[in-house]
């Protein structure tokens, strides 16, 4: 069946057009984080304090999750908008040389940037309070606490690139190029965690080096996989170390405590996996261009076609 041009799906999509590129990402962006993220932390709240020992909430959030990502994906209405949709979420499949390579050049590059963020408490005048969680976690059993920190993980992997690698990069980077795109959703992707109460202007360099770091995983494989993955990974190992759920992270200031073991320990962090993924990444842009022209001479017609 034909769409008219007339039908109100195909005059909101002319309109939707006519809005500038950079307010198309933001505006996207932020819904998919709110319609993507939303529902699964109710569903935690309300299951922690009706039955905090079932830890239901985690099962019906990844159904929620899953449907949220095949619609991102290009499922269900409006058809017209399918394509549109998949193309923007970038969720193509890897080779297993280019998910190898993604996964290290990622993870080396993702412990430099954590360095940043733990070098940056240590110079930032951060608020007494400001690795405090909203939610006690401890005081629910263990497997709730690991259901807790997988849903957090995961949604936060899930929803959170698709939103700033998937659409809003896609969306700029079309209009502006790939230098633009990756800077402005660092931006974006920094006033979006302004609600936390360690996120001050101090943090902007860490969430524009996150954005770098994704940007550069995205430009090469055409994919936001890699940096689902890898932004999961590194909210499931450091929010326990950030809250103090796992040992006793120190955020006082250098100035007052000198330069002790572990600061000097954040900077090592920062400098060597930072040079240890320049090398990664350049494997991982090598394995990119040989699956580049393994596919574009599959496409080419074969001896006695046309």
């Amino acid at each position: 069946m034909d769409i008219a041009p007339t039908d109100p799906p195909v005059r909101l999509l002319r309109f939707w057009k006519w809005v500038p590129a950079v307010v198309r990402a933001a505006v996207l962006a932020e819904l998919i984080c709110d319609l993507g993220g939303l529902p699964p932390y109710l569903l935690m709240l309300g299951n922690l304090k009706l039955w905090p020992a079932i830890p239901i909430f985690l099962p019906l959030s990844a159904l929620w999750l899953w449907l949220f990502w095949q619609y991102l994906n290009g499922r269900g209405w409006p058809r017209i908008t399918s394509a549109a949709r998949r193309d923007a979420l970038r969720a193509r499949r890897l080779g297993r040389d280019v998910w190898r390579w993604s996964l290290v050049a990622g993870g080396l590059g993702m412990f430099s940037v954590v360095g940043v963020a733990f070098v940056t408490a240590r110079l930032a005048n951060l608020p007494r309070d400001a690795f405090k969680l909203s939610l006690d976690v401890t005081a629910f059993r263990w497997w709730t606490q690991l259901s807790i920190l997988l849903l957090i993980s995961v949604s936060a992997g899930i929803v959170e690139e698709s939103a700033f690698r998937g659409y809003a990069l896609s969306i700029i980077e079309r209009r502006h190029g790939w230098v633009v795109a990756i800077l402005l959703t660092g931006i974006m992707f920094f006033l979006t965690h302004l609600g936390h109460a360690y996120v001050t202007l101090a943090f902007l360099p860490f969430f524009l080096a996150v954005s770098a770091l994704h940007g550069l995983l995205v430009y090469f494989t055409k994919s936001i996989l890699p940096s689902v993955v890898l932004h999961a990974i590194t909210d499931f190992i450091v929010i326990p170390i950030q809250y103090g759920l796992v040992g006793n992270l120190s955020v006082a200031p250098v100035w007052r405590t000198g330069v002790d073991k572990a600061f000097v320990f954040y900077i090592t962090s920062v400098v060597l996996f930072g040079a240890a993924a320049i090398p990664a990444f350049r494997q991982l842009a090598h394995h990119c261009r040989l699956k580049f022209i393994g596919a574009s001479a599959n496409k080419r017609p074969r001896e006695g076609q046309k």
